[in-house]
């Protein structure tokens, strides 16, 4: 099964990526996610629009589908300048009638590293664009409260979280959007979720297949109990329609890989990523025999800490 998953699902890998030029301007605003990088001003720390304000002037922008907003961090205006790149972007949604794709977010794109990048409230996004059907996120959701629980939205189909920092209210309320047509969601974990019980309490409904009934893939990256996860998942209905599970970047152990090996289910799976854990050479050889594809790349040795073997995710080294 050597085709990638991507084929089924709406990923910014849809489009060609490219960085926007004002000398150049819009020369395909189908096949190409178009970047813009805001970056803070030397004297006054504030963002700079201007690079964006050129992009709504091209003649084409009308057409863009795919935009890719890089917000470039800095110590001075780490608790604003989300919140200005968000406005900007929201003004815009009459010149941006047919956008389809938005990256948000941190520029930097190290797969170890916390964002220090605060988010406000996404909610805006998702009320100035109901024809949006990719939304992601990176950066750090521990700060202020998202405010959007219960918020419908029709027509979103991926969603990703990427973060090191999460709280529980906010990660409870990405949970509980309505997104009735929602077929991808990725949710990054992070140390401030630490009480395993609660997590799995808001999940419920999604495991259940409450909620996001039309979801093929779940991924639940960078978590501290991955063992958990993959126990849960198991025996929750979920299982017998995704395909694809992904639970990398956490502390899975040899115990959680059997759970998934002795699930027949997982059989059903186009593919199951546990990359980035910690599972022994012997049990990843067990994996590779299943009929799905496994993704088990990099995996690591859990560290005595004099209290048992243990392991953060990989997203916090």
């Amino acid at each position: 099964m050597s085709e990638s998953y991507n084929q089924f699902f709406i990923k910014l890998e849809n489009w060609k990526y490219q960085e926007f030029n004002p000398q150049v301007g819009i020369t395909d605003p189908i096949s190409y996610a178009y970047a813009i990088q805001f970056q803070t001003e030397n004297r006054s720390q504030s963002i700079n629009l201007e690079p964006f304000n050129r992009l709504l002037q091209d003649t084409q922008i009308i057409q863009l589908q795919a935009l890719i907003c890089k917000i470039g961090y800095s110590y001075s205006n780490d608790n604003t300048s989300f919140g200005i790149v968000l406005e900007a972007i929201c003004d815009a949604c009459e010149q941006l009638p047919n956008l389809q794709a938005l990256f948000i977010g941190d520029t930097e794109q190290h797969e170890y590293r916390k964002s220090k990048l605060a988010i406000f409230d996404i909610r805006p996004i998702l009320e100035a664009f109901p024809n949006l059907q990719l939304l992601k996120v990176r950066g750090q959701f521990y700060q202020y409260l998202l405010e959007c629980e219960s918020f419908k939205h029709e027509n979103l189909k991926t969603l990703i979280i990427e973060t090191a920092d999460i709280n529980s209210d906010n990660f409870a309320q990405i949970c509980a959007l309505e997104l009735p047509n929602l077929e991808y969601l990725e949710l990054w974990f992070g140390r401030q979720l630490y009480h395993s019980t609660f997590v799995m309490d808001v999940l419920t409904p999604i495991l259940g297949g409450e909620k996001f009934s039309k979801l093929a893939y779940l991924g639940l990256r960078s978590s501290e109990f991955s063992d958990l996860l993959a126990e849960t998942i198991v025996q929750s209905p979920i299982i017998e329609r995704l395909l694809v599970l992904d639970l990398s970047k956490g502390n899975l152990s040899d115990y959680g890989a059997k759970v998934l090996l002795n699930c027949p289910a997982i059989n059903q799976l186009h593919t199951l990523n546990i990359s980035n854990n910690c599972v022994s050479a012997s049990m990843v050889q067990q994996l590779l025999q299943l009929n799905c594809q496994v993704i088990a790349d990099d995996q690591e040795d859990e560290i005595e800490r004099g209290c048992g073997g243990s392991r953060y995710s990989a997203l916090h080294e």
